[in-house]
């Protein structure tokens, strides 16, 4: 099960002070508190309003063009959510056949717990590439990357928020936003406007009558929520004066800006399990630190790196560990056995552990150089060798190494030819935001470097740069621009078994193929066949003995997570 402890008066003040300059805009489905009480006093354990959001199928383009009306059913269901696709065991039913897209549809929880080849999901989903409604200008049948992932997406850090494997969203409501009016939801670049009229429409004219209103909203509508004067909301659906919108004065812009909230706050209220001190507390690992008396977390002002080398030591001078068994513990939701022991034990020092530049089979990953413990990521951007490995398979080996890659200037004076697509660029072909194909060399997929000094994309920019240009980074040439060429958002190993297939897209089915392309890759970077090789490699040096034990630790992060 999940601890929730986010405050929403909070969280929701700084969503409306960093969320879209100029527009006045309010609302934050947090799961308010009764009206008795104050705003400061408000300490909700969900959020029913942006949960109903998450799942409304109403939002998608198909639902725009086919429906008879907003509270009507479709006459014929999208065929894009009629089965999951699933690379494990084949195609599933899907949980929303019948209706359109939905943010759901890509982002899994407890929808086929118990199903083999399936289960519990940590809101992703079970393929390489989530399939869209309908094929984009570009040829994009998928989307370009795998479902990463969200729960404690949002997590506190001592850093900027980024989102998505690129970086594209610099909070959860542009995030929201980008999602609703694009691609995944049917929605081409050149129909933004169209986008967002349709969707204040659905909220105008939703009447409460549908199953998932009944079940979240007590049957109200999404205009009498919003509004919060009914003497019908309940205390966990009462928005607070400050936070109410009428949505028959209020804009198409405003209105879509509250969902954006609603939704915001939604997730960053999915969490990992914690204690009253916010320490993590749900996996054999973090059992196995707290019986040992190991650190748990960093201390006040300590920074993630010298709490990970801190850590290291105290596992390494560890003489007579206390292990983890299944009496100690027991999963619901997984075929494992609860446990910490030997090889697991190994298997984290393996993992903490750096090698010095040039040692051969030192048992050392350097993992934690970038899934920094206890949150096992760093939430920033490395270059891993996904993309390398990926274009290399489709074109033949050192075909990424001799990848034509633009300037900036003749990026800028090209856009159309090698950038996203976007409202500004609605004909922009993505080149290098695209799978490698066989035969088609000009396609690869460039993470960062689609994001970085994109003048769509203007929310991230200032933190990117921060990222980019931090201290021992060359940005003297295009600002920093050559640095970004493959690098993909840190992913956060918790409950990862929750979450395969593994990479940006997909491309790793276990754990054992993830640390064998590590050890793959980081022997390219030895050996300088590495495009644009991580620092971090220099000082891992892994081999396959090192298999078995970092598999076992991997396996110990795993939880037990629902969204209940």
């Amino acid at each position: 099960m999940n601890s929730r402890r986010i405050f929403w008066p909070a969280a929701c003040a700084l969503a409306a002070l960093i969320l879209f300059a100029g527009l006045s805009i309010s609302g934050c489905g947090s799961g308010a508190a009764p009206a008795a009480l104050t705003e400061s006093d408000a300490t909700p354990a969900s959020d029913p309003i942006g949960e109903a959001l998450f799942l409304d199928t109403r939002f998608a383009e198909y639902f725009a063009a086919n429906m008879t009306g907003v509270n009507d059913p479709l006459p014929a269901g999208d065929p894009v959510v009629q089965q999951v696709q699933n690379v494990n065991g084949g195609p599933m039913p899907g949980p929303f056949a019948g209706q359109s897209m939905n943010c759901r549809s890509c982002h899994f929880v407890t929808e086929f717990q118990g199903v083999t080849n399936a289960g519990n999901r940590t809101y992703a989903d079970f393929t390489t590439r989530s399939p869209i409604p309908r094929m984009t200008a570009a040829g994009f049948d998928h989307t370009p990357r795998n479902a990463m992932q969200m729960v404690d997406s949002m997590t506190a850090r001592s850093g900027p928020l980024f989102l998505h494997f690129d970086g594209e969203f610099a909070t959860p409501e542009d995030l929201v936003v980008g999602t609703l009016t694009g691609r995944n939801f049917g929605w081409t670049p050149a129909q933004y406007n169209d986008a967002i009229a349709h969707i204040a429409k659905v909220i105008r004219e939703d009447d409460g009558s549908s199953q998932l209103a009944q079940e979240r909203l007590d049957g109200l509508s999404y205009a009498i929520i919003f509004k919060g004067t009914d003497p019908r909301i309940t205390p966990d659906i009462l928005l607070p004066p400050s936070q109410r919108i009428d949505v028959t004065t209020a804009t198409d812009m405003q209105i879509v800006n509250e969902i954006a909230l609603c939704m915001g706050q939604y997730m960053r209220d999915l969490l990992f399990q914690r204690d009253e001190y916010n320490r993590y507390i749900g996996s054999p690992y973090d059992n196995f630190l707290r019986v040992n008396h190991l650190p748990q977390a960093p201390l006040a002002g300590e920074t993630k790196a010298h709490y990970n080398q801190r850590l290291y030591q105290a596992v390494v001078a560890l003489s007579d560990p206390i292990y983890i068994t299944p009496k100690d513990g027991s999963y619901k939701y997984h075929s494992q056995p609860y446990q910490f022991g030997a090889l697991e034990l190994q298997g984290l020092k393996i993992f903490l552990g750096s090698a010095s530049p040039g040692a051969t089979n030192a048992h050392a990953g350097n993992c934690a150089a970038c899934h920094q413990a206890p949150d096992f990521s760093d939430f920033v951007f490395h270059n891993t060798g996904v993309a390398q490995e990926e274009y290399d398979a489709a074109n033949g080996s050192g075909g990424f190494m001799q990848l034509y890659v633009p300037s900036l200037a003749e990026r800028n004076a090209n856009f159309n030819a090698y950038m996203p697509a976007s409202p500004n660029h609605p004909n922009a072909i993505e080149v290098f935001r695209h799978a490698a194909v066989t035969g088609q060399p000009q396609y690869a997929d460039l993470g960062l470097w689609n994001i970085y000094q994109n003048p769509d994309v203007p929310n991230p920019q200032a933190n990117i740069k921060g990222f980019v240009c931090a201290a021992g980074k060359d940005c003297s040439v295009d600002q920093g621009l050559p640095s970004t060429i493959a690098q993909f958002k840190t992913p956060i190993l918790r409950d990862l078994v929750d979450s395969a297939p593994y990479f940006h897209n997909g491309s790793a089915a276990t754990f054992n193929d993830v640390v064998n392309h590590y050890i793959a890759m980081s022997a390219l970077a030895h050996a300088g066949a590495m495009r644009n090789a991580p620092t971090e490699f220099a000082n891992m040096s892994l081999s396959q003995s090192d298999m078995a034990a970092l598999v076992a630790f991997l396996q110990s992060l795993a939880e037990d997570y629902d969204d209940t």
